[in-house]
């Protein structure tokens, strides 16, 4: 049982023993910096006094033996000791080719100037620097680790969490199996329905609403789109994304199924419009059917909570997923907008996970017991300033969702059925 981003922590930590490292190399450098200019005016101070009787008249023997005496500290680099002519007397230093910083004076005697002094201290490298503060560094890295290994023994996780995510992870594996399963399934009894019989073909488990139905009457329409703010759907191969549209087709085919039987409706009330494509899918309902405004809204709750299994399983997967956000809309008749055109415009102002309603004060009333609306923020026209989004809903409407979701998941109901089988019992 490692602790959890143990990767991530020790990334932050090389990079806090890094930045430490590299500020204790600033501030010795500051330090020596400070030393150097005082230890430079001193020496050079006294250098002066110090040579100051052997300049005029010039004895360089003496000034030789003076600029040797000052060459044996470590820090100086070279010295030279000059005339009033610029003319050099004498030089010392065992590192004349060393880099450093220049300290002079002018030695004056009675108001004239007999010569000057020039002292080039030592300015130390980096590499010097770590050199001599190797203890400190050593020490940092001694902490570094020490915290690396509090953090492994205080942010591992105790049994009891253990044991929860691996029950978790087991039943997110057993979900996506009974998910499989029910593709498999689906593809199956597809076939099966489309392989030649002598008797009449089977109706389709979900006609679509006569033309002459939808336009003389009014309905309710949901539009569920992927939220794709990077173009990925764009990116990837026919061969994955027609299966996940399929299967995305299986999870609204059995939320419509399951939540038509909750509301006392049949599932051919409701006409897929469109299936699972690029752009989404889009579902209808007439609005004169009792409880379609309670139906369709719970059509696409259920939905997004199938949607929110399937994401966090296949990103667990590194396969390729995207989340989903909803909207159910009547028509728009200041926008010239029918119902299908209204939710689809008004799904493209969601987020993942958002849905968002536009009806009219009826449908309003309807639901209101049972959903929590806030009004859409920022509204830029009378489509999205009389719409809402759902923000909650009651204890009995989320229990509901929660049991078809489960339901679903479980792969106990919403079964295909087997035309084959319904010719034997006949």
């Amino acid at each position: 049982m490692n602790a959890p981003r143990q990767g991530l922590f020790a990334s932050l930590l090389t990079i806090s023993f890094a930045l430490h490292t590299i500020l204790l190399v600033i501030a010795t450098t500051h330090q020596l910096n400070e030393n150097r200019a005082n230890q430079g005016q001193l020496m050079t101070s006294q250098l002066v006094t110090d040579s100051i009787a052997e300049l005029d008249p010039a004895n360089t023997v003496s000034l030789a033996l003076l600029a040797n005496r000052y060459a044996t500290n470590p820090s100086v680099a070279s010295i030279r000791i000059l005339d009033a002519n610029k003319q050099v007397l004498a030089t010392g230093g065992m590192s004349k080719t060393r880099e450093g910083d220049v300290f002079s004076r002018e030695a004056v005697q009675n108001e004239k100037k007999v010569g000057s002094v020039e002292i080039t201290l030592i300015k130390p490298s980096i590499g010097e620097i770590l050199r001599n503060q190797w203890l400190a560094i050593f020490v940092s890295l001694i902490i570094h680790v020490l915290l690396w290994l509090a953090y492994r023994a205080i942010a591992r996780p105790s049994r009891s969490e253990y044991l929860a995510r691996i029950n978790k992870e087991a039943r997110l594996k057993h979900e996506i199996q009974a998910l499989t399963k029910a593709l498999e399934d689906e593809k199956h009894a597809t076939a099966i329905a489309m392989a030649p019989k002598p008797q009449a073909p089977k109706e389709k488990v979900f006609p679509k609403i006569p033309t002459e139905l939808l336009k003389d009457e009014e309905t309710l329409a949901l539009s569920i789109q992927f939220y794709d703010p990077k173009q990925l759907l764009n990116t990837v191969n026919q061969s994955v994304s027609a299966p996940y549209f399929n299967l995305c087709q299986i999870f609204l085919n059995k939320s419509i199924e399951l939540c038509a039987a909750h509301f006392n409706l049949q599932s051919k009330d409701i006409n897929v419009s469109q299936n699972f494509e690029y752009q989404g899918a889009v579902i209808q309902i007439a609005s004169r059917l009792p409880q379609a405004t309670e139906c369709i809204l719970m059509v696409g709750t259920v939905f997004q909570l199938l949607s929110e299994v399937l994401y966090k399983r296949y990103r667990e997967d590194k396969r390729f997923v995207l989340q989903t956000r909803c909207a159910v809309s009547t028509a728009v008749e200041a926008m010239q907008l029918n119902s299908v055109q209204a939710a689809e415009r008004l799904a493209q102002h969601l987020i993942a996970k958002e849905m968002a309603l536009h009806l009219d004060n009826e449908h309003l009333k309807q639901i209101s017991e049972n959903f929590q609306l806030v009004a859409m923020p920022n509204p830029t026209n009378v489509l999205t300033r009389h719409a809402f989004m759902i923000n909650g809903m009651d204890n009995d409407s989320a229990e509901t969702a929660q049991n078809i979701r489960t339901e679903i998941l479980k792969g106990k109901k919403a079964q295909v059925e087997n035309p084959s089988a319904s010719e034997r019992a006949s």
